[in-house]
């Protein structure tokens, strides 16, 4: 078996592969997690005295939008049999705005510049610095 078969992300048949949805699931399921522990330790900040509270609330409120959207992305794991070969089916065309865009995007603007940025490649998870990120997300 190709270990490497169900990482390609322009693979109709990949989701619907049981080994990569329980993958894609874990990787969810932890995201899910630290976000939760970032939600967490900023609500505990918030209680200290001397904290930026309206910095922290706006940092919460980011977790928490990203939160759903985990969330909203497992019930969909979960329920469907894979998003890629149902957009096949109903021929979407990827220039075209679909009614998922506009519940996750905040302008046109967003849609456009994410329309134009090539996918996440397997290569740049590798190289993200998990610790780096958790921080910048606390910061902003």
């Amino acid at each position: 078996m190709d270990a490497n078969k169900n990482d390609n992300p322009n693979m109709p048949e990949a989701l619907s592969s049981a080994e990569y949805r329980t993958r894609l699931s874990t990787k969810l399921n932890c995201l899910i997690a630290v976000l939760e522990v970032a939600i967490a330790k900023i609500s505990k900040s918030m209680d200290l005295p001397g904290a930026n509270e309206e910095r922290l609330l706006k940092i919460r409120s980011n977790l928490e939008n990203t939160l759903s959207i985990c969330h909203r992305a497992k019930t969909t794991l979960e329920r469907t049999g894979g998003v890629t070969k149902a957009a096949a089916v109903r021929g979407l065309d990827k220039s075209e705005m679909t009614a998922r865009d506009y519940v996750e995007l905040s302008s046109i603007d967003e849609y456009r510049k994410f329309r134009k940025m090539p996918p996440i490649t397997k290569e740049d998870l590798g190289t993200l610095d998990f610790d780096e990120l958790a921080r910048r997300l606390t910061e902003s």
